[in-house]
């Protein structure tokens, strides 16, 4: 507020005090796994049975309305020329909520690909989310390429879920 004397004063409750983060959740694995799961290239949702699951992070929201900020980063290979396809998973639910996919050409070497999603909290109980990562063709290399693990395990996928108020 502006008085008439030209004195500005700040409220101490900001206007708008929406998207203040209330808990910060992370899970990171820098250690090399395979996996031979594979995941479509085509036009139907990715299933919980597909792929390889690679990470797994569990989460109490404060408040049902609030919302959830999900950020994966997904560091790997295939053997083969093929699409790397990683999928967000929410407690037992069959079909992704959500996925990307990165083209890659045998020989390439190594991907970074992330997956944000932002939703509405709804639940006030624990939920799990799960990131899959499928290929459909050749074999999966988690943080490592050819079934090797690169960069000394410094180089990890992630997932980190934040609450966030509306």
């Amino acid at each position: 507020a502006i008085a008439s004397n030209g004195v500005v004063t700040f409220s101490q409750t900001p206007v708008g005090a929406g998207g203040a983060v209330v808990q910060v959740k992370n899970v990171q694995r820098g250690d090399m796994i395979t996996g031979t799961s594979q995941i479509a290239a085509d036009d139907t949702i990715p299933q919980q049975s597909e792929g390889t699951e690679i990470l797994t992070l569990e989460i109490t929201p404060t408040s049902a309305s609030n919302k959830l900020l999900i950020e994966i980063i997904f560091f790997g290979s295939s053997s083969a020329t093929s699409v790397l396809t990683p999928c967000l998973f929410q407690d037992s639910t069959a079909g992704a909520i959500a996925s990307v996919t990165k083209y890659t050409e045998e020989g390439t070497g190594t991907a970074t690909i992330s997956l944000n999603h932002y939703m509405t909290a709804g639940t006030t109980s624990a939920t799990t989310f799960k990131c899959r990562v499928g290929v459909n063709a050749g074999t999966l290399t988690l943080n490592g390429y050819s079934g090797t693990r690169k960069l000394g395990g410094v180089a990890s996928s992630s997932m980190t879920i934040s609450e966030v108020t509306p």
